[in-house]
């Protein structure tokens, strides 16, 4: 099992491996990013994508960016997403490493609740809740 950082030059490539994972994720996170909006910032480099792969084939994915505010710069995992997590999981300490190596003090990630429940043993705690109220209908 490996880890790749991929450079912006190749996520057209590399995008089919992982848009149906950015979606679902982007989908039930109830993210407020688009996957195509995604696509462009990686393909920008303002954001990066992480591609875990068990020979050539890709267990899972990381979309992070990278983010300054007061309490120091932060690394977001905007997605994580793939199968057999538990396979791949300990690649945060590289991305760890990566995120300390650009002057993060933090990384932060959101999501559906399971996650909490999935990382809280690696030491990721809650911070913080996000509450909505839809002021249409109520459909989504």
């Amino acid at each position: 099992m490996r880890a790749m950082l991929l450079p912006p030059r190749m996520i057209a490539k590399a995008w089919p491996l992982v848009r149906e994972w950015v979606t679902a994720a982007l989908i039930e996170g109830k993210a407020d990013i688009a996957p195509d909006d995604v696509r462009a910032r990686l393909e920008r480099g303002t954001m990066a994508l992480w591609v875990f792969l068990d020979g050539t084939r890709a267990k899972g994915c990381v979309v992070a960016e990278f983010a300054d505010s007061v309490r120091g710069k932060c690394c977001n995992l905007v997605v994580v997403a793939g199968h057999d997590f538990p396979s791949w999981r300990h690649f945060t300490e590289t991305i760890k490493a990566w995120a300390r190596a650009h002057g993060c003090v933090r990384l932060e990630g959101g999501g559906r609740d399971g996650w909490q429940r999935l990382v809280k043993a690696d030491g990721w705690r809650r911070v913080r809740t996000i509450v909505e109220m839809r002021l249409d209908d109520g459909l989504e």
